[in-house]
Formats: structure tokens, sequence, C-alpha cells
């Protein structure tokens, strides 16, 4: 009863929502960026620290959204985190100083953390192996689709509004979705009356940190949320400096990307039943590369416009679906408490992705060729998890 309850329409579609929620609120501001850093004064560095607190708030805020989920619920910790999130939006847009706006996006990312933690927790409630990554893989087409309307809608606002532009969208979107939410099903059968006891929360997570898979899966997954954010992060500057790029260009061509990610997630959905997890890694750890060649190419021959930057990371985009999806799919099944390991794997995944942009942004160069040369890198690091994790397989099947 519960499965159909979730997966009926329109729950189904606030689940994708809730899914690319937190994607959202982190790159609807990216066209701002140029506009912020005049505002405050600020160097390119300076305002991409927002971008880096953020991850840094959503990688810490999931820890606590998983004991209180088992506790009270999945609904009740999901409209606790939306609310924190819509109180963090309006901070921002009364600040007046940019460590006010700081301040307000850490908030916010607090908030935002329980969207994903919570629809990955009621996709592993009823599902598992590759039904989940199936359930996972569409849930992550509207997450490439809806963080690409919303940076299209909020670089048009930023020359009408500022920065503050992109940040008023979100708002209203916010309370929308908020409010409709009340329609989606509490999916947790059994509360757990004890979840919020120190030692048994120590212990919880204890096991999951433990589990040797577990991280594994989980770095993989941080891996691909690098790419995404050192692109958000870095894509914005690029495209000022070196393709004299308008807001307003610059988020319309951020579409382009998003459909990488969305014709990735289909080609996920597809993949579930034909192809084993650590071949589907593979696959699109190999299609990452080739992506990051191809910008790489562009940039040494000095095409610096929109197509060669957007296009090659459409590419990045669809292997990065693959890699994300299965990675996380596989993660969750193999975990006996759904809440917290998905909750686990997200921290870890928000914390290598607060790691690369903080180590991108203090080892930028703003030249092109960078942020190529930091993709090989990742995607190396990614090939060696696949390998150790292939090895790990033969060894258990052994």
């Amino acid at each position: 009863m519960q499965q159909q309850k979730l997966f009926q329409f329109p729950q189904i579609l606030l689940l994708m929502i809730l899914f690319s929620y937190l994607s959202f609120a982190a790159v609807i501001f990216t066209p701002a960026y140029p506009d912020l850093s005049k505002q405050f004064h600020l160097s390119d560095s300076q305002a991409q620290w927002m971008m880096t607190l953020f991850l840094l708030g959503a990688a810490f805020g999931r820890l606590p959204y998983g004991p209180l989920a088992n506790r009270f619920g999945r609904k009740k910790i999901l409209f606790l985190g939306l609310v924190i999130s819509i109180v963090g939006t309006v901070w921002i847009l009364a600040a007046n100083s940019y460590a006010l706006v700081c301040v307000g996006r850490l908030v916010q990312a607090i908030g935002c953390a329980v969207t994903l933690k919570i629809s990955y927790t009621m996709i592993a409630d009823l599902h598992a192996g590759s039904k989940a990554t199936k359930a996972l893989s569409y849930s992550m087409f509207v997450y490439a689709i809806l963080p690409g309307i919303g940076t299209m809608v909020s670089g048009y606002l930023t020359p009408q509004y500022g920065w503050r532009g992109g940040f008023w969208f979100f708002l209203f979107f916010s309370i929308l979705f908020t409010l409709s939410c009340l329609c989606l099903p509490e999916t947790l059968k059994k509360k757990d009356l004890e979840a919020l006891e120190i030692k048994k929360i120590a212990k919880g997570y204890s096991l999951q940190f433990k589990n040797p898979s577990l991280m594994m899966w989980s770095c993989l997954m941080a891996l691909t949320t690098a790419v995404l954010f050192i692109f958000s992060q870095e894509a914005p500057f690029i495209a000022h400096h070196f393709m004299e790029m308008s807001p307003a260009a610059y988020g319309t061509f951020y579409l382009i990307p998003a459909f990488g990610i969305a014709g990735g997630s289909l080609f996920t959905a597809w993949l579930a039943d034909r192809i084993s997890p650590l071949n589907a890694v593979g696959m699109g750890i190999a299609i990452i590369l080739l992506g990051t060649i191809a910008m790489g190419a562009a940039f040494l021959g000095k095409w610096f416009n929109g197509w060669a930057l957007f296009i090659p990371q459409a590419l990045i985009q669809f292997g990065d679906a693959l890699v994300y999806t299965f990675a996380s799919s596989q993660g969750l099944t193999e975990a006996k408490d759904k809440s917290n390991a998905s909750s686990v794997i997200l921290f870890i995944s928000s914390l290598g992705a607060v790691v690369a942009t903080f180590i991108a942004g203090v080892l930028t160069t703003r030249a092109p060729l960078f942020m190529p040369l930091i993709f090989i890198v990742i995607t190396l690091i990614m090939l060696g998890i696949c390998l150790r994790l292939r090895k790990r397989a033969k060894a258990c099947r052994v």
C-alpha cells in the first residue's frame, strides 16, 4: 500500500523535486557571482566561499536528520528542514553585508540538507537493487532539469534585480513546494523510540563508517558531486572573463549540461537490469574522461565560447549520472539501517564536494585549462576506487 501511495502522481513528481531541491538551491545563484563580487567588492575567490560554505552546511546538516527521521518519521523532519531553508533564504534577502549573506547561506544549506536525505530514505524504505536504481535514475532526471531551469531563470533575473533575483525566485518556489509536500505519504513503518539516544546514534553511525564497501560507494558519489560543484564554481568566472558571457546567456547555456544528466539518468534506468553496478560505474568513468579530454582539447585550441565549455560538460554529467546513481543505489542496498546509511552516504558526498571546491578555489589560476586538469585527477581517483571495489567483489565470491 505504501509503495502505491508513494509512486502515484503527484507524489512521484514531488519526490523527484525533493531529490533535486538541494542542488537547485546550490546552483541557482551562480549567474550572479560577478554581480555579488561587484556589490560587496570581493575577489573571485572570496565570492566562491558561498558555494563552499553552502556545501559544508549541507554536509554536516544531514547527520542529525537520520536519527530524527527514525524517531519522528520522514515527513515531519522533511517539513522541519524545508522551514529552516525558507528562514535562511529570507535572511539572505534581508542581509546588507557579505558576512550576513554567508550566515544566511549556511542556514539555508542546513535546511536544504534534509531533502536529498529524505528522498533517498523514502526510496530505500520501499526498494532495493535494480528497483532502487530505477527509482533514483528517474529522480536524477528532475535533478538535472530543475537546477538548469532555475539557473536560467536566475540569469534573466540578475540584470533586473541584482544578485538577490535568484534568491527571490527560490523563496517563492520553496514556499509553494513546502505546501505541496503535505500530500506525501509517510514511509516509515515503525518509529524507533530510542533513536535519539546518544549511544545509539554513535553506534548507528559508527557501523556505517566501518563498512568499507559503503565508504567506497560513498566516495564515488563524493567525487561525482565534486565534479558538478567545481564546474558550478569555476564556470561562471571562465564564462565572464574569457567568453564575455552575460548572466542571461550563461543561464541559458547552463541548460546544456542539465540535458547531459537527464540523458544519463534515463540511460541508467534502461541499464539497471542489464549490467552490473561495477560495470556501469566503469562505463560512467570512461564517459567522464572522454568529456574532460574534449573540454581540455577545446581550451588548448583557444576555442573560448559557450559551446566549448558546456557541451563537453554535458558529456561529463552524462557519465556522472551513471556513476552517482549506481553507486548510491548499491550503497543503500547493502546497508541495513537505511536512514543512517543515507545520512552517512550523503554526508561523505557533500564533504567531498566541500574539500574539492575549497582546494579548487585556493589553487585556481582562473586559466580555463585548470578545470579539466582537476577533472582528470578526480577521474583517476574514481577509477582506482572502482578497481578496488571490483577486487573486493571477487574476493567475496571466492
